[in-house]
């Protein structure tokens, strides 16, 4: 590898951990911010109250966040985020069937739904190749 290419993924893993640890922060502070909304993404059959689920994963979100932001750990925390994200794909899919189901939520707004369920998969592409 020469130094620009050495450069350039260099760059890339920073910008890819610069991304995620703000994402996964960002999500963190919401869920106990926003918390009715996060509360209604979850899936029926859970065990427990809706809430601390909610208050479950923003927990994670803000450790994943925490764990990426750090150079030491980041390449540690890239199995835990994908499998993390994969976790929550359901209150996603749930997320947009109810968005496709309501009458109160405009075309755009279904479509963004289901756009976030499939964009789940390159995200989790992305969250695997922290650390590299």
């Amino acid at each position: 590898m020469t130094t620009t290419e050495h450069r350039r993924a260099t760059t890339q893993a920073t910008t890819r951990a610069a991304v995620w640890a703000t994402v996964f922060g960002g999500a963190g502070v919401l869920h106990f911010a926003q918390r009715r909304a996060f509360d209604s993404l979850v899936p029926e059959g859970l065990p427990g109250e809706r809430r601390y689920w909610t208050w479950g994963s923003g927990v994670v979100e803000l450790g994943l966040a925490a764990a990426i932001a750090n150079p030491s750990t980041r390449a540690s925390a890239a199995t835990p985020a994908t499998l993390f994200l994969l976790a929550v794909w359901p209150g996603n899919i749930k997320m947009a069937l109810d968005w496709q189901r309501s009458g109160s939520k405009n075309t755009l707004m279904t479509i963004g739904g289901w756009a976030r369920v499939a964009g789940q998969v390159p995200m989790m592409l992305s969250t695997r190749k922290l650390g590299h």
